[in-house]
């Protein structure tokens, strides 16, 4: 199997050479390219929506290219930069085209951007959709900039008059956009107005790309669509429907194709990107399901090794397979036309790990067969979350994503799960944070609840207690407490001993979120792990709990800035794994910290990735299952070929070590 390989690329029609063309086709055959996406008006060379005439002096600049690219065995698909258009950039749509532009929550008037409910703007894209299908690409991109958000220099849309008038009728009353906003946003439950936003949101989007995709296939049947996508919480806040914009794009016979993001446009610390990873991009993918086909996107910007080394570039690569990848999008060089600069070295990185990421495609991880703790998160969540002041637009993005990262960090076995509503899990160890269970009827909440082993947050303790089934954690009395308010400052784990120190603390003062104090009810079966103390070590009241040996809480709730930056230690880490010990076995990695376990159900395949720049001598992983065998294959990386080699693994009470040291930035599989 073959690991797709695509280069985004951007000509200059106006300015490109002979020399730039045998540029790239040396850099395509040296760095092993399946696939050439060629942009189209990106970037600093777009100059707004263009004409057919516009448009055409693309497509003719492209197509020598194209017919070069196929003798050598290459592919070509196109990557219009524009639907919507990401940004107002001083340009204007030009009367030929003549669509509308969008209106933001605040009333504010695009210039260049669409209002991507305008019947002319989707004509227009679609007739332009299928101009760029006359060339036949293997892929036609849609890019991010088709959504409701991060428009800059404006906010969420679109509230024009034409969208005002669909929510009226929806709402069989007149509203102006002011009230209509207010009511959207209103602190307590969600209105009818919340509800008619993202219902058209979500429909508008699906509608378009059905459009799109019958004005291309009825040019070029064998080109794939494909969509390229953001953070699947701002998605949310446009009631993005995964599965129904995917199936509308892809239209039949033709499979789920997208780009999911990889947040890192410049290089960060890999532990850092590791909590992105889990945040975005695994839960993008889990959206998507594994029957989808999904080409990450590796990004530099601004360009070159001094934003980001080929070393960084080529862990981005390899551990994109722990979302079942089938290939990259490489955003490498610049989209100035600049052109291929050799000096970059990206051609000898590719081509040295093209050989082991083929072979990690060839056993491709099943994202909807992972074992572990089951990270629930659900498309539907700004329908449902109540805000708290009703004054910004992000009281609208759910919360969901934090056990994710916190879990992967630790070295915990994890999948992420959308929530089925017909068929809730059963005997299952799930994590769950944010508002999602207002999304659940209180029976369903109790079924959850009752047939799990739950890791709950403050945030979910406080939907059982607005439901009044605070009675299902034996809650008797609950305050919410602010950090940084001279009230709590650390949690002290009393009589626990973590890394050899003895009632370790934890910061609750700063870079987290406030602290629900909870009172238990009086002989109620709850065992207190730790507890809040004051900075003169005054015992305030109890902190991580066990309740009916199924149910943890943490009960904190997310800083609006660090999320739970606070939790990231590894007292924190070797707290929750001796809490869940006390309850069942699960997977995790022990003195390992940031290198993430995958674990297919069966067992059969595992994944181990580093994303730390400390490496391990040896291999401890805590089982949450027996193993089926003590011999085991591990595959990986050595210069530029793939090595197996046979390991014995030691059982040692419930701990599997094996004597393999585990590099800085390596990913390895193990077989069994």
């Amino acid at each position: 199997m073959t690991f797709i390989y695509t280069l985004r690329y951007m000509l200059d029609p106006r300015a490109n050479t002979p020399t730039k063309d045998e540029k790239l086709i040396e850099f395509v055959k040296k760095g092993k390219i399946d696939d050439v996406a060629f942009f189209i008006n990106g970037e600093e060379l777009n100059h707004s929506h263009l004409t057919k005439a516009e448009t055409q002096l693309w497509l003719d600049a492209i197509k020598p290219l194209q017919k070069k690219l196929f003798e050598i065995g290459v592919t070509t698909s196109l990557n219009p930069w524009t639907t919507i258009m990401h940004s107002d950039r001083g340009y204007q749509v030009n009367p030929e085209i003549g669509f509308n532009t969008f209106v933001d929550l605040d009333g504010n008037k695009a210039q260049d951007m669409a209002c991507p409910a305008d019947p002319t703007w989707r004509k227009y894209l679609a007739n332009t959709y299928a101009q760029y299908a006359s060339i036949h690409p293997r892929r036609l991109w849609l890019e991010d900039d088709f959504r409701h958000y991060n428009h800059s220099p404006l906010k969420l849309m679109c509230f024009c008059d034409y969208h005002m008038q669909l929510y009226n009728e929806k709402l069989g009353k007149k509203e102006t956009r002011a009230e209509f906003v207010k009511k959207m946003l209103q602190p307590g439950k969600p209105t009818e107005e919340r509800q008619v936003y993202l219902d058209q949101a979500r429909q508008e989007m699906i509608e378009t790309e059905h459009i799109i995709e019958q004005a291309v296939h009825k040019v070029s049947p064998e080109t794939d669509l494909a969509q390229m996508t953001s953070y699947p919480d701002w998605h949310a806040l446009e009631g993005r429907d995964w599965d129904n914009l995917f199936k509308a794009q892809a239209g039949e016979g033709h499979p789920k194709v997208a780009r999911p993001h990889l947040p890192a446009y410049n290089e960060v610390a890999p532990l850092q990107y590791g909590r992105y990873f889990e945040e975005y991009t695994r839960i993008t993918a889990a959206f998507l399901g594994e029957d989808a086909e999904l080409y990450p996107e590796l990004e530099s910007y601004m360009y070159s090794p001094l934003v980001k080394s080929t070393a960084f570039t080529a862990f981005q690569i390899i551990t994109s397979a722990l979302i079942g990848s089938q290939g990259i999008l490489l955003n490498l060089f610049d989209m100035m036309g600049n052109g291929i600069n050799d000096s970059w070295h990206y051609a000898e990185m590719l081509a040295q790990i093209k050989p082991f990421v083929n072979q990690l495609l060839e056993n491709r991880l099943p994202i909807d067969h992972l074992r572990g703790i089951k990270v629930l998160v659900d498309q539907d969540s700004s329908y449902y979350l109540q805000t708290k002041t009703g004054k910004n637009i992000e009281e609208l993005l759910p919360h969901e994503k934090n056990w994710a990262s916190l879990l992967g960090a630790f070295g915990f076995a994890t999948t992420i799960l959308p929530i089925n509503k017909k068929t809730l899990l059963k005997n299952e160890v799930v994590a769950i944070s944010g508002q999602l269970l207002r999304n659940l009827t209180n029976a369903q909440v109790t079924e959850l609840i009752k047939n799990n082993l739950v890791l709950l947050d403050g945030e979910c303790v406080q939907v059982l207690l607005d439901r009044k089934l605070g009675n299902l954690l034996h809650i008797e009395k609950a305050v919410w407490h602010p950090f940084r308010s001279n009230y709590q400052v650390f949690e002290q784990a009393d009589r626990q001993t973590v890394d050899g120190v003895k009632s370790p603390r934890i910061t609750m003062l700063q870079q987290t979120g406030n602290y629900l104090k909870i009172e238990y009810q009086p002989q109620s079966s709850v065992k207190v792990w730790s507890f809040a103390y004051n900075a003169v070590d005054e015992k305030l009241g109890n902190a991580m709990a066990v309740i009916d040996q199924h149910i943890v809480v943490l009960p904190m709730d997310q800083d609006p800035r660090y999320g739970w930056e606070s939790q990231f230690t590894t007292y924190k880490q070797g707290l929750l794994q001796q809490m869940l010990d006390s309850i069942k076995p699960v997977d995790y990695l022990i003195g390992m910290p940031n290198v993430k376990l995958l674990v297919e159900n069966d067992g059969q395949k595992i994944w181990l990735a580093n994303f730390t720049l400390d490496g391990y001598q040896q291999l401890k992983w805590h089982l949450g299952e027996p193993l089926a065998s003590d011999e085991a294959t591990i595959i990986r990386k050595v210069n530029n070929s793939v090595r197996k080699t046979k390991v014995h693994i030691n059982v040692e009470n419930g701990i599997a070590i094996i004597n393999e040291a585990l590099a800085p930035l390596e990913t390895i599989q193990i077989l069994f």
